[in-house]
């Protein structure tokens, strides 16, 4: 059974990630989800405006009520400007199975962001909830995602075809995972 603590700030050598409010709204649609190329190959579109992301926040407010939701807002420790979103989803309860996602601001890409947050939430996964197993996938066409799993401590473990239907069509997916036993070797 896992140890759900729902969405708990976590804190890394330069990154705060904490809960969305809704005064996040407008640096959340400036900073990435109204970028068409940070949603290219997700299975979410860009929002066309800043009500769209106004939506979507307040449906994450709403569930941060149930302790088995965690979305994180990525924050700078200096600045508290979100700057991407990182979530953690129970694939099967039973099983101890997860999963996560994450988006970052076109113009953090490549500077490590994405790897240190993940960390923090695997660090949460396993050692506090009790995952046994972590997973996730990316579009073989997004590289870069890979990287970040790697970095992350995560094993390939295999091509997946057109596991998932992109807004640029169906996505031929690379399945990268890391258990609990790795996670603590």
């Amino acid at each position: 059974m896992l140890n759900h603590t729902g969405t708990i700030t976590l804190e890394t050598e330069r990154l705060i990630l904490r809960r969305f409010t809704i005064e996040d709204a407008e640096d959340v649609y400036n900073n990435w989800t109204g970028d068409s190329e940070v949603s290219k190959y997700m299975r979410w579109e860009h929002h066309r405006n800043i009500e769209e992301t106004k939506l979507k926040i307040k449906d994450w407010l709403l569930r941060y009520k149930n302790n088995n939701f965690y979305q994180w807002a990525i924050t700078f420790k200096d600045t508290d400007e979100p700057v991407g979103a990182i979530g953690l989803f129970v694939v099967n309860e039973t099983d101890l199975c997860g999963d996560f996602g994450y988006s970052i601001s076109r113009k953090y890409w490549g500077q490590g962001i994405a790897t240190e947050a993940l960390k923090a939430v695997l660090k949460l996964a396993f050692e506090t909830v009790g995952f046994n197993r972590i997973e996730s996938y990316h579009s073989t066409k997004n590289p870069a995602s890979g990287k970040v799993m790697q970095k992350a401590g995560m094993k390939f473990e295999g091509l997946a075809r057109q596991k998932y239907k992109s807004n640029v069509g169906f996505e031929d997916s690379n399945l990268y995972s890391i258990l609990k036993e790795d996670y603590f070797r």
